[in-house]
């Protein structure tokens, strides 16, 4: 190409030399303007072709070269997309590129993560299904601390296990003490490991703890792990807090302690643990240590103890504007999911979801279908929480109400209806208004997965009674929406995939479009990056 391009200036160089004087026509006193006005034209015309030419070689060779940046995930026609929405310009951004690294470090990865996971030898077989969900064998680092050796052979699919000291001199409280141990005990494991230079963060969490370890990853990678952090998140039940400590990350949700913190700790914990001997969880002495240090919270609101009774629908619907980072208490909970026939199949759902684009897992996106041709008019509004749920309300519902949680749960410790520590709304029953309800579809399965988005089905739940749907409220509800919207019994999402260095930056739900296709039966949605200056409008007509 370089070749092609360099002969074409010689042309237009021989066309400049051939179009001026020779030195005999310029001494000569005989005036010919008809020849030179001729020249002139001819001397232009080459040189705009010869512009054109080149142009248009500069054009072939970055279209050859370049065009793989250019490539969208789909070509059209295509038969799995939605038609009427595919636009290709709404998947196209420019990736944020990550902060500057320190000069002796990288970003931080799994490598330099080292998880202390606090168990029993009672326990571990019924909960050890949670943690190998997440843990990468031969690839993630850490162990399962446990009060005594395990009887029977320990399975290949489970983290390796430690035994933790003996900690009978703290009598009933001696397990919540062992336990605050662990940290310090993994970090005096790792002082004597040849590698010890590349653990950045500690990582606790129980047994039933389930992490999401990409966003975990990307969470700690906007903090400087030189410095000393503590990062977690406390309860959503008020009454839990109030009874222990808002400034504590609580235990089952997982917490994150960068090294030099933990090399403080360590110094203090064994007259730390005496002095707070009489607090009932590992967590609380924990925090109580560290604030002896000077060291406080810094809250990450996708760390999830769950403490919370019954049906934990509402608050993954609406997930805060962050990564999910963990989730806990799940043995207490109804299964995420309502047509799987356990929690652990519910979370393998997810984890199939959360698998194509983890940064994007949970997050929401809000838009509106104003219908066409006989629906004109009947305007719907739709809430996403990617790879988990779709929302469908018959009705306009502005953004402020869709992203405050359905309480479709109570307080952990008195199953009351409150406080938490985020709004709620209250999820109506039919008799009181049944058009009010959303109609709710949950994630199938992903329909495409490409480099750049991802095509997911969602499918009408008619089996669950706690979600507002069945026949019921089709008798009591007689909104000219609510036909609409009952006619529609799967919803498609197209979305980029989400990059997952945008968590460094001032957090922004996505954008989306909607509309329905196939006579109403299906529900095709597009999420994308927000353009500037755009909202989340809602529509003046309903």
């Amino acid at each position: 190409m370089m070749t092609m391009m360099m002969m074409m200036m010689k042309a237009w160089k021989w066309q400049w030399h051939l179009s001026q004087p020779t030195d005999a026509a310029a001494s000569s006193s005989a005036p010919a303007p008809a020849s030179t006005s001729l020249e002139i034209r001819r001397h232009c015309t080459s040189t705009t072709v010869c512009f054109l030419i080149l142009a248009s070689c500069t054009l072939v060779a970055y279209a050859a070269f370049f065009s793989e940046q250019l490539r969208l995930p789909w070509t059209s026609p295509c038969t799995l997309c939605p038609s009427a929405l595919y636009n290709p310009n709404h998947l196209i951004h420019i990736p944020v590129a990550p902060g500057p690294a320190s000069p002796s470090s990288g970003p931080t990865d799994l490598s330099h993560i080292v998880f202390a996971i606090g168990g029993s030898a009672h326990t571990w077989d019924r909960r050890r299904s949670y943690t190998e969900l997440w843990w990468r064998h031969n690839y993630t680092r850490g162990h399962v601390w446990l009060d005594h050796a395990p009887i029977g052979t320990w399975p290949d699919t489970s983290p390796p296990y430690m035994i933790s000291r003996n900690m009978s001199r703290y009598g009933n409280r001696a397990s919540a003490s062992r336990i605050a141990a662990a940290v310090v005990e993994a970090y005096h494991l790792v002082s004597l490991a040849p590698e010890k230079e590349q653990v950045r963060w500690f990582v606790m969490g129980d047994d039933d703890t389930v992490f999401f370890v990409e966003n975990l990853i990307g969470v700690l990678q906007k903090y400087d792990h030189e410095q000393m952090y503590y990062l977690g998140m406390p309860s959503e039940s008020v009454e839990q807090d109030v009874m222990h400590s808002y400034g504590m990350a609580f235990g089952g949700g997982g917490f994150a302690i960068s090294y030099p913190a933990v090399a403080e700790l360590a110094g203090v914990m064994d007259t730390c643990l005496d002095r707070y001997a009489y607090f009932y969880g590992s967590d609380q002495r924990i925090q109580s240590c560290l604030a002896e240090l000077g060291i406080p919270l810094t809250r990450e609101p996708g760390f999830h103890q769950v403490d919370v009774r019954g049906d934990i629908y509402g608050m993954l619907a609406a997930h805060p504007i962050a990564p999910l980072v963990s989730l806990h208490h799940l043995d207490y909970v109804k299964p995420i999911i309502p047509n799987r026939t356990s929690q652990l199949e519910s979370l393998q759902s997810l984890f199939s979801a959360y698998r194509v684009d983890p940064a994007r897992i949970l997050q929401q996106a809000f838009c509106y279908d104003a219908g066409a041709g006989a629906d004109a008019g009947l305007v719907l509004s739709v809430s996403v929480s990617w790879g988990y749920t779709v929302q469908v309300y018959p009705s306009v519902r502005p953004p402020r109400e869709l992203e405050t949680p359905l309480q479709t749960f109570k307080t952990w410790r008195s199953s009351s209806d409150g406080p938490f520590i985020f709004n709620t709304r209250p999820l109506s029953h039919p008799n009181q208004d049944p058009c009010a309800r959303p109609f709710i579809y949950f994630f199938d399965r992903v329909l495409h997965d490409q480099t750049d988005a991802s095509l997911t089905q969602y499918t009408s739940d008619n089996t669950s009674t706690d979600h507002a749907q069945g026949e019921t409220k089709a008798i009591l509800c007689n909104n000219k929406g609510f036909s609409a919207a009952s006619r529609i019994d799967r919803v498609r999402v197209l979305a980029p995939k989400m990059d997952p260095f945008l968590w460094k930056q001032a957090p922004r739900r996505h954008c989306c479009t909607a509309r329905r296709t196939k006579w109403g039966r299906m529900l095709e949605v597009q999420i994308k990056y927000c353009s500037p200056g755009e909202s989340t409008m809602t529509p003046l007509s309903i």
